[in-house]
């Protein structure tokens, strides 16, 4: 009888804790934190392009972000949001290397931009986005002097300080509150193109990053329940600002 109360006593406490979640917390959770979409467009956007062109690799929204966790839209000022970069150039078949460093950049400083070179994954840069006038910003121009089919990621330090297990280096970000949010979720960064990706369409280039330079880390979060041709990773292709397109002379 002892243990049959003491089992009541704690699923009342587990009530009240859930409770006091909902009061705090009142919407329903397509995901357990807030996902705060940042939108990547490229322009002109295309799926090839010619040796000379240039391309423009932008995120530029207001600071009522739409938040995929909650299903809510949130005025969000003064976010933090550093974004990370890396473009790979394939070539020979499966043969890859940097390509922002065959290719002209340029990147305003105003956006802090720092170039990191890497010899496991391509070479990153990596910046700081301008909030003004309820206005988030950030600009990268590529001009392209190199033929190839290439793979662009964008996202944000913010995952990848988590990914590396160290959480507390976001703590500028995590301080950042807003009128409606839920006291105990994290935030989520999810970087998202504008428009086709072009991502079918370089399978081999694909599973090539996500088995050799990855290490079976992407995934898709369109498909989470099954393998697909990427495995269940932790690094969601639709969430990381991945677009596909081609060079030629």
């Amino acid at each position: 009888m002892l243990a049959a109360f003491a089992t009541l006593l704690g699923v009342g406490c587990i009530d009240r804790d859930a409770e006091e979640f909902r009061k705090s917390c009142p919407y329903e959770l397509a995901y357990s934190g807030h996902y705060l979409r940042v939108p990547i467009t490229i322009t002109p956007h295309k799926i090839e392009y010619r040796i000379g062109d240039t391309i423009k690799i932008s995120t530029v929204f207001t600071d009522s972000i739409n938040d995929l966790g909650t299903g809510q839209v949130f005025k969000i000022e003064n976010f933090p949001f550093q974004p990370f970069s890396l473009l790979y150039r394939f070539h020979n078949g499966l043969e890859w290397d940097a390509g922002f460093r065959v290719n002209s950049v340029r990147v305003d400083s105003i956006y802090q931009p720092k170039y990191n070179a890497s010899s496991n994954y391509a070479d990153q840069i990596r910046g700081r986005t301008l909030y003004e006038g309820g206005m988030y910003r950030f600009e990268i121009e590529v001009v392209l002097n190199e033929a190839g089919r290439y793979i662009l990621l964008l996202t944000d330090v913010y995952q990848e300080f988590n990914a590396s297990g160290a959480p507390e280096l976001n703590a500028e970000a995590d301080a950042i509150t807003f009128e409606g949010k839920c006291p105990t979720l994290r935030y989520y960064i999810c970087s998202m193109i504008e428009g086709e990706d072009n991502l079918e369409l370089f399978e081999n280039e694909m599973v090539h990053l996500d088995k050799v330079v990855y290490g079976d880390k992407l995934g898709s979060i369109h498909d989470r329940n099954s393998t697909g041709i990427y495995g269940v990773g932790s690094i969601g292709i639709e969430w990381s600002g991945m677009f596909a397109f081609e060079v030629t002379e």
